[in-house]
Parts: C-alpha cells; sequence; structure tokens
C-alpha cells in the first residue's frame, strides 16, 4: 500500500513537471523595444517652471490680461476693499502670487481677512478662505517660499488660520 502510494506521488510530480516545461514558451532571444524617451523636465530640473494657466476673467470689468507684476498686484489690493466679492478676492490673490513677492502675497492675504471678518465677504465660507489662501501660496516659487520673507508669510498665514477657526467656531 505504501508503495502505490508513493510510485502515485512520483508520477504525479513528474506530470506536473512536464505540463510546466510543456507550457513554458521556447526561450527566444527577442527584446522588447522600449519607447523613445520622452523630454520632460526632471523634478529638481534647474530650468524654470511653466507659467500656470491664467484664470479666465469673471466678468467684463475684469484686466484682459492676468496681473504678473508687483504693481500690477498691489493696485488690485488697494482697489480690492472699494468691492469686495469671491470673484475679485480670488483674481487679487492669484495676482499677488503671480507677482512672486511674499509680502505683496501677504497684504492682500490681510486684505482679504479685513473684508472676511467686517463680513463684506459673505459669498465666501472660513474653509473657502483658507483653502485659497493655501492654494495661492503655492503659486510663489519655491525661492520665495523659502525665503526669510517667504518664513514670515508662513508665520503670517499660521495666524490667519487660527484667525480663520477662532471666528468660525464663534
Amino acid at each position: 500500500m505504501v508503495t502505490f502510494l508513493i510510485t502515485s506521488v512520483v508520477l504525479l510530480g513528474l506530470v506536473a513537471i512536464a505540463i510546466y516545461f510543456w507550457q513554458k514558451p521556447a526561450n527566444q532571444k527577442q527584446t522588447m523595444e522600449l519607447p523613445p524617451p520622452v523630454h520632460g523636465r526632471g523634478l529638481f530640473a534647474d530650468d524654470a517652471p511653466a507659467e500656470p494657466p491664467a484664470l479666465p476673467p469673471a466678468d467684463v470689468s475684469t484686466v484682459s490680461k492676468p496681473p504678473d507684476t508687483k504693481a500690477e498686484a498691489e493696485a488690485l489690493i488697494e482697489s480690492f476693499p472699494a468691492a469686495p466679492d469671491r470673484n475679485s478676492t480670488v483674481r487679487m490673490l492669484h495676482a499677488a502670487a503671480l507677482s512672486d513677492d511674499a509680502a505683496t502675497y501677504q497684504k492682500a492675504v490681510e486684505a482679504a481677512l479685513r473684508a472676511w471678518c467686517e463680513h463684506n465677504l459673505k459669498d465666501l465660507s472660513a474653509s473657502d478662505l483658507e483653502a485659497l489662501f493655501t492654494s495661492e501660496f503655492w503659486v510663489l516659487s519655491s525661492e520665495t517660499r523659502s525665503s526669510g520673507a517667504g518664513f514670515v508669510l508662513k508665520r503670517a498665514l499660521a495666524s490667519v488660520r487660527r484667525e480663520l477657526e477662532r471666528n468660525h467656531h464663534q
């Protein structure tokens, strides 16, 4: 009986090995061609990043090109208190971020926060405003974000978050 069991196990093993080699593809020296390399930019490449796409104008009275200089951003910050709303807030913060100046962006954040605290931005919740501040912060270049003025801006944004949370929960 033991002989029959051992013989059947050996035969099953041989059949399994035979099936394995029978289904195994023939050893061919054919290599697969890789697609041509794509000339992309690496994560830490030295060349300048592409400019982010411009936001479409919200209405006819907006500027026809995205404001990308510090002077244009400061002009929007100065005119913002006259008519604060959701669109002008987004436009002002984006212009300040495109200026790539941490102090200008901080002025824009403070102007938006002041308007929100005075209840002039009823169409923006605290979480919307915080998300807007954070997302536009990342438009600033990495050099600006990591500079001394960028550090001051990060501290100001942290206090703005606390202010928004405090006013939101009251």
